[in-house]
């Protein structure tokens, strides 16, 4: 029952693993999302523009103005996603780091060794 045993070290750095690819995956929805609404912001704004012959420039302004305001806050709330689902991964790296801190030591130095092995053989 030692403390690197391999199966334990391996089942560690999955469980690991796995939240750090749940904080991607919503990170990456996060700005998919605000991809999605700069796109459809950059659609409406050449609407807009094209359909800009039939109406004065106040009213083409005040349009425009408001729809900025709109993506303005939906690519608040975006970042403001995307900064919490990063600073959850980051937390649940700090809790494994202090909760495990012998199973942490041990896979950065396997990872150490790795690349070194790597870096020898080039």
């Amino acid at each position: 029952m030692g403390l690197f045993t391999r199966s334990t070290l391996d089942s560690k750095i999955n469980g690991a693993a796995n939240i750090g690819e749940r904080a991607v995956r919503g990170a990456s929805d996060a700005v998919d999302s605000a991809s999605g609404q700069l796109r459809s912001l950059l659609d409406d704004l050449e609407s807009s523009i094209h359909n800009a012959k039939d109406i004065d420039a106040d009213k083409l302004r005040k349009e425009l103005q408001s729809k900025l305001k709109t993506a303005r806050s939906q690519l608040n709330g975006a970042g403001g996603a995307l900064s919490g689902k990063l600073g959850d991964a980051a937390g649940y790296a700090d809790d494994f780091v202090h909760d495990k801190p012998w199973h942490t030591l041990g896979a950065v130095a396997g990872l150490a060794l790795l690349v070194g092995f790597l870096a020898a053989r080039a």
